[in-house]
């Protein structure tokens, strides 16, 4: 399955790619971004700011 996530509400996931899909989130094991995704990392210790 492939796809952009629309909506999504305690239960389900709705996946929006040629057409649109419901999916519950109790039946996805995994989620894989199509490109990198970055992240920002925060290099103060704990307690300093």
């Amino acid at each position: 399955m492939q796809g952009q996530i629309e909506s999504f509400d305690q239960f389900v996931i709705l996946l929006k790619n040629t057409v649109s899909q419901m999916v519950y989130k109790h039946a996805i094991s995994t989620v894989v971004p199509s490109r990198n995704v970055k992240i920002a990392v925060d290099d103060t210790e704990d307690g300093e700011e």
